[in-house]
């Protein structure tokens, strides 16, 4: 009972996975990875963001990335994200940095034994 019951659930699953297969064929025009629709003006923390990308087409925005993953839209000349670049951008240069200096430890307690 139980085999009847995968095979059926297998069978079902290819048909839909072709379809999709089929159906992302047809297409002429390659979509963007990422597109808003619209926008949040509403200030997001800090803490729960990780990183974040501009697009410039076909509007200018930025789009910031949650630690979870989540991409949420935001314009690119509210204050409020300009500042929120600022201090991810200084997070990144602070963990380059920190990777940094761990190499050239490495390197020279290497030079050393």
């Amino acid at each position: 009972m139980r085999l009847y019951l995968a095979i059926i659930l297998a069978i079902s699953f290819l048909e839909n996975f072709e379809v999709h297969i089929i159906r992302g064929t047809l297409g002429t025009q390659a979509l963007a990875h990422s597109s808003c629709v619209s926008l949040r003006t509403k200030e997001i923390g800090i803490r729960r963001l990780s990183d974040y990308e501009i697009h410039q087409h076909p509007q200018k925005v930025v789009i910031l990335i949650a630690k979870n993953r989540v991409k949420v839209c935001v314009p690119h000349d509210a204050a409020w994200v300009k500042k929120v670049i600022r201090n991810l951008d200084k997070r990144k240069q602070k963990t380059r940095d920190l990777i940094n200096i761990h190499r050239s430890n490495n390197v020279t307690n290497r030079t050393t034994i």
